[in-house]
């Protein structure tokens, strides 16, 4: 049975036809201006997204250790570690840079020490484990807000 009134066919159809007329009376083309979606983004902003996006990853699997909910908080845990080393990366020219590589690089090895616990918790139904986690992930947080404040 159908479920779409062919409205969506009609517009993109409509927009193909009126693609090529339109251009044709158009005046020719220069070279594009960079637009905001398309323009370059600078390596202050790349370190700070990076940053932001560890603090978050790191904070969902904090909430996800909370709810005892281990193997989501394995895959926080792995994406926190991940998101960290690219954000080395990406600081590595910023103004305190040596501060932000080391609050960044210990709160990997926090985001390391609680993926170990979330894997015993999980696997061995350790919850000893599950509230060690929770420990690393506060630590891996409070570091976090250390290279936020740098960034």
């Amino acid at each position: 049975m159908r479920k779409s009134t062919g409205l969506l066919s009609v517009l993109v159809l409509g927009v193909a036809v009126a693609g090529p007329v339109a251009s044709a009376h158009a005046a020719p083309a220069t070279a594009p201006a960079t637009t905001p979606a398309t323009a370059p983004v600078s390596a202050a902003s790349a370190c700070h997204g990076l940053v932001v996006k560890t603090n978050s990853a790191n904070n969902k699997a904090l909430s996800a250790d909370g709810a005892r909910s281990y193997k989501k908080a394995i895959g926080y845990n792995q994406a926190t570690q991940k998101y960290a080393v690219q954000a080395q990366g990406a600081c590595r020219h910023a103004r305190h840079a040596e501060e932000i590589r080391d609050a960044l690089r210990a709160a990997q090895q926090g985001a390391v020490r609680a993926e170990l616990d979330n894997k015993r918790a999980y696997y061995e139904h350790d919850p000893r484990a599950g509230r060690a986690a929770i420990g690393d992930e506060e630590e891996a947080k409070m570091r976090m807000r250390n290279a936020l404040r740098y960034v």
